[in-house]
């Protein structure tokens, strides 16, 4: 079976949540060595390890200069060519990398959405912002076998666009790759330290979550927690203007290495976003056997319940602070409880092998129903 791949971007060429998914899928694809697979993206090949035995076909890129979604199109008829040669069993497309011309491929097409992100707008400039996004979406997803969800709130998006189409929609979460070990171990003294990983952006509630350290601070509680924040963005330049409170931390943008062994120090992972998919972040950290303190948006429901964390509603302020002052009064022993139960949920539901099952067992279905 021939199964192509097709990307606007692969990590680390391109940075982002799908394209991370880009990579790790295509790896764990091709170390299973029972699919014969090609990878359409825009780098300079080749990019993986030759030993993988990937094909890979470069397409000119996006011009981030231009408006985007015109590039969108017109990268998407570059991909198109490069399928019409290679004449795959299935095509797997990330975001919208198959648009134009997608009727032709439409029998064996799997369309990846990811995040939904332009269904989940605050504001009424953002919604218009959206709008033809929306209205491309809803033309990939009817135009495609399959397309698939993270799960949570996001299904039920995706089946409001298909119905009334052939399309149906498939759920398969995001992955990770989890360690043969949990690592439930938390210190006993000094203050809790909670991690953010995210884009400092209005979306991600890095705002809500420097009131809370703010608050702290002022009601002289700043000892009992330190905030460290990885990443970089919109917003940085503001904070350093506002001034930091003394329990926040600037860690940067980090590397993996030192990510992972952030990870597995923190007391809890800490993302108070106001909409997500299924936060690559949630799930790196619960592989390290981590609480959770997460908003309720997207497929987070998915991954955080009572058990491992706290689900609260997006963009609230006080539920975040409530949640902070738990967990910092919650015994080491009660951490460690939750922190075993991330780990146990992400190796049974959430690692790579067994989400990469679901694709196999998914395009072996799109390609026999051909």
């Amino acid at each position: 079976m021939h199964v192509v791949l097709c990307t606007d971007g692969v990590f680390p060429q391109a940075l982002g949540g799908m394209q991370r998914h880009s990579r790790l899928l295509a790896e764990h694809l091709a170390r299973r060595g029972d699919v014969r697979l090609t990878v359409i993206h825009p780098h300079a090949a080749p990019i993986f390890d030759p030993a993988l035995g990937i094909q890979e076909v470069q397409v000119p890129a996006i011009d981030t200069s231009r408006f985007y979604l015109r590039e969108l199109w017109r990268y998407s008829g570059h991909v198109a060519e490069a399928l019409d040669g290679l004449k795959p069993d299935v095509i797997m497309a990330q975001g919208f990398s198959v648009w134009k011309g997608i009727g032709r491929f439409s029998d064996r097409l799997i369309v990846h959405p990811h995040g939904l992100e332009m269904f989940q707008a605050l504001t009424a400039k953002e919604r218009a912002i959206g709008l033809p996004f929306r209205l491309v979406l809803r033309h990939l997803v009817r135009s495609s076998a399959v397309t698939i969800s993270l799960g949570g709130k996001l299904t039920g998006i995706l089946q409001g666009l298909a119905k009334g189409s052939k399309a149906r929609v498939h759920v398969l979460p995001n992955a990770v790759d989890v360690p043969d070990q949990a690592q439930v171990k938390h210190r006993s003294e000094g203050p809790a330290e909670l991690l953010f990983v995210g884009r400092f952006a209005f979306n991600k509630g890095i705002d809500v979550l420097m009131d809370v350290a703010r608050r702290l601070v002022a009601e002289g509680r700043g000892d009992l927690l330190r905030f460290q924040l990885a990443g970089d963005g919109p917003l940085l330049a503001s904070m350093r203007a506002a001034g930091l409170p003394p329990n926040v931390e600037l860690l940067g943008r980090v590397d993996d290495d030192e990510l992972f062994a952030r990870y597995s120090t923190c007391t809890a992972l800490v993302l108070p976003t106001r909409f997500e998919g299924m936060p690559t972040a949630v799930l790196e950290a619960m592989a390290r056997s981590r609480p959770i303190i997460v908003s309720d948006v997207g497929a987070s429901a998915e991954l955080v319940d009572a058990h491992n964390g706290w689900l609260l509603p997006p963009g609230d302020a006080d539920a975040l602070y409530r949640a902070v002052l738990d967990l910092a009064a919650s015994a080491p022993e009660e951490l460690e409880r939750k922190g075993q139960a991330s780990y146990a949920k992400v190796q049974e539901r959430f690692a790579w092998p067994a989400v990469t099952q679901g694709f196999m067992d998914l395009f072996r279905q799109v390609a026999g129903s051909r």
